[in-house]
């Protein structure tokens, strides 16, 4: 199961259960790398992740016949879906599943995938996620409610502070175009369409061309079918719909920083 070496966005997590898998298969003979699967920043509770389906299909398609996962947490955490994916899906599929620092091996030791401790480490980690993310929400409500931002990427027109990444500052070059949006619509007239006309007309990068090309930025917009960084009616409306453009003043001497 390899595939990838380590990139910049790579986690020490990551690197690290890496550098243990492989040692585990070069001690193994019987074992002989197809691809590895890495979902590196989702959570262990959602089985939607793109790699793990990934590693679904393989299955099915027969490619693979073995599963090595550090321990039962990295195949997930999810109580009930980890145990059904040990007891139904790789039996049915004759998936060897094994768990290095688990001591699970269905194969070598069959009997040790059937003990109670397997699904009492499930029930576990399926715990620990579910009190880090409380943890985690509280955290985050917390910055909130102090105003602070907590988000991976700020709204067209704001960057991070460099200096505080909980702080936004405005991004200039993106500003005038939100103004422009918001000028053609209010004091023109012009609806969502028309405003895409003359975006795409002058050249201008949509806001997710602006975060990858322009910004540098790691953005990734899923809902987009091609490269071609066009505005659309839809990312228009989600501007002018926005309440993070909303002007506002903190006193009549002195703006807060809103476009």
């Amino acid at each position: 199961m390899k595939n990838c070496g380590k990139t910049k966005q790579e986690s020490n997590s990551v690197t690290s259960q890496k550098t243990l898998l492989n040692e585990f298969i070069e001690e193994h003979e019987d074992l002989i790398v197809y691809n590895t699967y890495i979902d590196d920043g989702y959570t262990g509770t959602d089985f939607n992740r793109p790699a793990f389906q990934n590693l679904l299909e393989d299955i099915k398609a027969g490619k693979i016949n073995c599963v090595v996962v550090k321990d039962l947490s990295r195949l997930g955490r999810n109580y009930i879906e980890v145990g059904n994916y040990i007891e139904q899906v790789f039996p049915l599929f004759n998936i060897r599943f094994i768990a290095i620092n688990d001591f699970v091996d269905s194969f070598k030791n069959p009997a040790n995938s059937n003990t109670i401790l397997v699904p009492f480490k499930n029930l576990i980690n399926d715990e620990y996620a579910k009190d880090t993310s409380v943890k985690i929400r509280t955290a985050l409500n917390a910055k909130k409610k102090k105003g602070e931002f907590v988000g991976a990427f700020s709204a067209y027109g704001y960057i991070k502070d460099p200096k505080n990444k909980n702080k936004l500052i405005i991004d200039e070059e993106a500003a005038n175009i939100v103004r422009k949006i918001f000028d053609w619509n209010v004091n023109y007239g012009l609806g969502k369409i028309a405003i895409c006309h003359k975006l795409n007309n002058l050249g201008i990068l949509s806001p997710t061309g602006h975060k990858k090309i322009e910004l540098g930025q790691n953005y990734k917009n899923y809902a987009l079918k091609n490269s071609n960084y066009t505005w659309t009616p839809s990312t228009i409306r989600n501007i002018l719909s926005n309440e993070v453009y909303c002007r506002k003043y903190c006193s009549r001497e002195k703006k807060s920083q809103k476009l």
